[in-house]
């Protein structure tokens, strides 16, 4: 795209990103907020901020998925953040990351002066394998990082064996999953270490927010003392000392608050989301050019957004038009091809290009290659015909046919008779 030509704007969170439905449907804001809620926003003010609600909410978050740590962040990106400077890799190790994912993957990583390396998705998932990892894994290869789909954990065993073969750490992004489950086990058990996201639009929603669950104390200390001290420790006669180059990502009070207010209405609400998703995919399964995405028998879907995909021979028009006429019609529907991440991160290839540090050969062992339709073509493909908005646990039987009779209707309208085909 020629920015010449194009008024570029920055990017929108939260409510502001919110995409509204022409048609009534509910949106996912406003937030519904737990009924203690207030109350444990009210104890952090009449405590003078002197009550732990921090330590309170990471206890339940532990205790709630057999964890013996958390840690709670400001956000999900600091999460991430936080977790690379506890690793102890160096500069020019490479880290494999699904293709499809957010750029709070990226961020600490990046920071930390390590070097992603994006491995494909298995056909038609959107979600890595231990088959698409596995020729991505060289001598530099230090760590896994799989992001649990729009809220669908990957294949984790043949990951964690495949990991536990090369000496590699297997990170778990349960940011879009939390409570999904893959055979009978939670998100964020799955893995060596798990990250999460409560900002404000995701599953569980609070005003911002992420954590870190792990069953590593070598770990966890690096972490703590990196991203929460700072990187200092006390010398006797002296005080502290800053033996590592440590940030400030200490969650707020009041962010713990509206987490575990938030987390007791969370199964509910995950939930009404799982029975309205299936009731949608069994009403437009039979409509031809739609793709409903069939969740593996051995894990649940907890849908922190929903899609379908688009097939063309089908159909008269694009994936991209229909996605326009869906929400035109009423539902707040798009593509969402900015999470090919190699295509959304335009500044890596710079970086390459430029021999810029840690893309150095050495420091780098190799030139990482990250035009996306090379390497990731399955993950391109996948979401060239991907339609997802975000989902609510708030939509009725009623909203859920008038989306459904908004798809047929849209559809009928590109439909290509067999004869046509």
């Amino acid at each position: 795209m020629d920015k010449q030509n194009v008024k570029l704007g920055n990017a929108k969170f939260g409510s502001a990103a919110q995409i509204r439905s022409t048609r009534g449907l509910p949106s996912v804001f406003p937030r519904e907020m737990g009924p203690n809620t207030l109350s444990y926003l009210q104890q952090v003010v009449e405590s003078g901020l002197a009550s732990d609600m921090v330590t309170r909410f990471e206890k339940v978050l532990a205790e709630a998925h057999g964890r013996q740590y958390c840690m709670l962040t400001p956000g999900c990106t600091n999460a991430l953040f936080a977790l690379f400077a506890g690793l102890e890799f160096k500069p020019g190790d490479e880290i494999i990351v699904s293709p499809i994912a957010d750029y709070g993957d990226l961020a600490g990583l990046l920071f930390h002066n390590y070097i992603p390396v994006f491995c494909d998705t298995e056909p038609g998932t959107g979600l890595i394998s231990a088959e698409t990892i596995e020729p991505c894994i060289t001598e530099r290869t230090r760590a896994i990082l799989a992001v649990n789909f729009f809220g669908l954990p990957c294949d984790y065993d043949p990951i964690m064996a495949l990991a536990r073969k090369h000496n590699l750490v297997v990170i778990e992004d349960v940011c879009q999953s939390i409570l999904s489950t893959y055979k009978g086990r939670l998100a964020g058990t799955l893995a060596d270490v798990a990250v999460f996201s409560f900002d404000s639009e995701k599953t569980m929603g609070a005003d911002m927010g992420g954590a870190i669950l792990t069953d590593d104390q070598e770990l966890y200390d690096r972490i703590v003392n990196r991203s929460i001290a700072r990187g200092a420790v006390n010398y006797p006669g002296f005080g502290r000392k800053h033996v590592y180059q440590g940030l400030a990502l200490r969650a707020p009070q009041c962010t713990a608050a509206t987490c575990l207010g938030n987390w007791e209405i969370l199964p509910r609400q995950v939930e009404a989301r799982m029975r309205s998703a299936a009731m949608l995919n069994d009403k437009i399964r039979s409509i031809p050019g739609v793709q409903v995405y069939e969740v593996p028998a051995d894990r649940t879907h907890t849908y922190w957004m929903y899609g379908f995909s688009v097939e063309p021979s089908q159909l008269s028009c694009t994936a991209d038009q229909l996605a326009d006429e869906l929400l035109e019609a009423g539902i707040p529907c798009g593509m969402g091809k900015y999470y090919v991440l190699p295509a959304g991160v335009p500044f890596l290839a710079e970086k390459v290009a430029q021999g810029v540090y840690p893309f150095n050969v050495p420091t780098a062992s190799r030139a990482v290659n990250y035009d996306a339709d090379e390497i990731v073509p399955n993950a391109v493909a996948f979401m060239n015909r991907w339609i997802r908005w975000m989902w609510t646990e708030k939509y009725s039987d009623q909203d859920v046919e008038l989306m459904a009779s908004i798809i047929e209707e849209v559809c009928s309208r590109h439909r290509i008779e067999e004869d046509e085909q």
